[in-house]
């Protein structure tokens, strides 16, 4: 009879682990699938400014102080729709073309926002998403610290309202250029992309500056970059310091 007893007390021991991990998983699971589906939908970009292309070139620098100021959504959506926006598509392809060009139009850039005042948006990393113009949350909290950091410390990324930070995907480039145009390729497409931020930053008053200096594996480790990104570039954006 003790046996019994013993046996089934066991059981149900084992039982309600089992029941427990289960709903623990679930948990979890969950927690990773809001997680994923926390997407804010951007304000539609302008298609039209307040200052010619040509006055833009000519009052472009690279802007290291900013306000302590927060930008508003539209100004960030402005300027990611500026970096890497779709403007058209391929439609026998289903390929969406980019504000700035790419070779065989493989887009290999992803952009993260790194922010901390932004009115209407939590402090935050974000991935952006070009297509339906979103953000998807992957970190709660400001982490504009950590990125100076990780930066060898310099203020100005730790002081913007917002740090646009790129990968790339080193993976898909190397295997289908080799190793070293592929590279070369990435830094085209960077080099497209960061200058369309520059412009589009100063034709909204706003500044910014191309950052190089940076320890690249530190920057992926704080933005929790898939393994196949390479950081190459980040751009603190801000408003100017009078």
């Amino acid at each position: 009879m003790k046996l019994k007893l013993k046996l089934k007390t066991i059981s149900f021991f084992i039982l309600s682990v089992f029941i427990s991990t289960s709903i623990m998983s679930q948990n979890i699971a969950a927690v990773k699938s809001l997680k994923d589906t926390v997407k804010i939908k951007l304000p539609n970009p302008s298609l039209k400014g307040t200052i010619s292309v040509e006055q833009a070139l000519a009052k472009r620098r690279s802007v290291r102080e900013y306000k302590d100021t927060s930008l508003t959504l539209q100004d960030v959506s402005q300027i990611l729709w500026s970096a890497y926006g779709i403007t058209d598509t391929i439609k026998d392809k289903g390929i969406g073309l980019h504000t700035a060009p790419s070779a065989v139009a493989i887009y290999p850039l992803t952009i993260y926002l790194v922010a901390g005042k932004v009115k209407d948006l939590p402090a935050g990393i974000y991935r952006y998403n070009p297509k339906g113009q979103s953000l998807t949350l992957l970190k709660s909290g400001d982490f504009r610290a950590d990125l100076s950091t990780a930066s060898r410390g310099q203020k100005m990324i730790k002081d913007a309202p917002i740090d646009i930070v790129y990968s790339a995907d080193t993976v898909l480039m190397t295997k289908r250029f080799g190793a070293k145009s592929g590279m070369s390729f990435i830094d085209l497409d960077l080099g497209h992309s960061a200058e369309n931020v520059y412009l589009q930053a100063t034709a909204l008053g706003l500044g910014t500056c191309a950052v190089g200096g940076f320890v690249a594996v530190q920057v992926s480790s704080v933005i929790k970059m898939p393994a196949n990104e390479k950081t190459v570039y980040i751009m603190p954006v801000g408003k100017l310091k009078e």
